[in-house]
């Protein structure tokens, strides 16, 4: 008996709505592979490059390019065509000198929006996880899978932003949640949006920690996993999409 491994396909009407496939014309699309991302919150590089760029016009081609390294996502060439890409990802396409950040949105969840040449090499990123390993060292676990490894970690806790430097993968600054700094919100009906906090509130055993923002004039108490901290200094690089 043949063995049988997991499926590599999705039906078009069960994928995420962001991802804006025609629903219709075929029955099946690829599925995300297990990585960096959700499923519900990435897009396979071969949606991206198709059907939310419009790069390629068919599967094909995208596996074309793909193989021939000329799609970079932080930096790295990535040749499967099933990839998960996800939120503040930097996908690359250096042959037609093509950069985009893969942003939140309020409509699309998540959306690729064009950055500038200085920005390619900066990205933002959570802190999920952080534990003291050998040596006294402290590693980060970061939103994207990445894990970075610090001599001195007691500036960063968890759940603050690191500022990611791609081309030599150390962090150059992170931001903290507090009273009176910026937080993007990064899922939900205010996803998308930054404003200003004006309260944080912690959680209980049956409630989980919150904090209150000023967006567009608006007080909106939100859970802290879907903000992210944008410190209160002018950031180095756009982290909103005018789509």
């Amino acid at each position: 008996m043949a063995r049988k491994g997991p499926t590599t396909k999705t039906k078009r009407s069960k994928a995420p709505s962001f991802w804006r496939l025609p629903r219709k014309t075929f029955e099946f699309s690829v599925r995300t592979s297990p990585g960096p991302h959700p499923r519900n919150r990435s897009y396979p590089l071969l949606v991206l490059l198709r059907d939310v760029l419009h790069i390629v016009t068919t599967a094909r081609e995208a596996d074309a390019v793909l193989r021939e390294g000329k799609v970079l996502v932080d930096g790295v060439p990535r040749v499967r065509h099933n990839f998960p890409t996800g939120l503040m990802d930097v996908v690359e396409i250096p042959s037609i000198g093509k950069v985009y950040r893969l942003l939140p949105h309020k409509r699309y969840s998540l959306y690729p929006a064009q950055v500038k040449e200085g920005e390619k090499s900066l990205k933002l990123c959570l802190v999920k996880t952080k534990q003291t390993v050998a040596k006294g060292k402290t590693q980060l676990g970061l939103h994207d899978g990445k894990s970075i490894l610090l001599d001195d970690g007691s500036q960063i806790r968890r759940g603050d932003t690191c500022l990611l430097d791609l081309s030599s993968g150390k962090i150059t600054g992170s931001y903290r949640l507090e009273k009176g700094g910026q937080a993007l919100a990064i899922r939900g009906e205010k996803a998308g949006l930054i404003g200003t906090v004006d309260e944080l509130k912690a959680g209980t055993a049956t409630r989980p920690a919150t904090v209150t923002l000023s967006i567009e004039g608006t007080s909106t108490e939100l859970p802290v996993d879907i903000v992210m901290p944008l410190g209160r200094s002018e950031l180095l690089l756009t982290v909103t999409s005018e789509a």
